[in-house]
């Protein structure tokens, strides 16, 4: 989770700092304090991490619950963060990686693929949400396309670790 921390806690802040930034025109016209809650859950987001990294080993018992919790939250403040801010820059999915990602690092295949669905489902539901609910045939092809990226991507990573377990368990013997 560490890692996760280290490279994707500032990816997310770059989205929501250039979301901000280059939208900032009309946050302002419409008075709208999205920037404000955004940057306060990704706030929220870091200071809960970086909690439970730093003391899952006192609780050693309690980490995997702890690493799934961690995993869920992800999800869900990725999920608030992509619609807050979605219809103002649209790379905002790239955070509904995010979740995924770190249910391949710390939990079974199974998990990943639930987290990768979720994550991919809550995508394709805000963006016919926040689309009139309705995607034209463009839209939803482009949606499904990224649906598609998170749930390989998580897998991808999922493989990547547990090859790596494999290997340190190989040189371990």
């Amino acid at each position: 989770m560490q890692m996760l921390n280290r490279y994707f806690t500032p990816f997310a802040l770059a989205l929501i700092v250039m979301a901000v930034y280059f939208r900032a025109d009309e946050f302002n016209t419409a008075g709208l304090h999205t920037p404000m809650i955004a940057v306060s859950i990704l706030f929220a987001d870091v200071a809960v991490n970086w909690w439970v990294g730093r003391n899952q080993y006192r609780w050693a018992a309690w980490a995997p619950r702890f690493r799934q919790i961690q995993v869920w939250l992800n999800y869900l403040w990725a999920s608030v963060l992509f619609y807050l801010l979605f219809p103002y820059w649209s790379p905002m999915w790239l955070l509904l990686v995010v979740a995924p990602t770190a249910a391949a690092l710390t939990t079974s295949r199974l998990e990943t693929v639930l987290c990768a669905l979720a994550s991919a489902g809550t995508m394709i539901l805000i963006y016919w949400e926040r689309q009139s609910r309705s995607l034209s045939p463009e839209f939803l092809g482009m949606a499904l396309s990224q649906a598609l990226f998170i749930i390989i991507f998580a897998l991808f990573v999922h493989g990547l670790a547990q090859n790596a377990l494999r290997m340190r368990d190989h040189n371990l013997s």
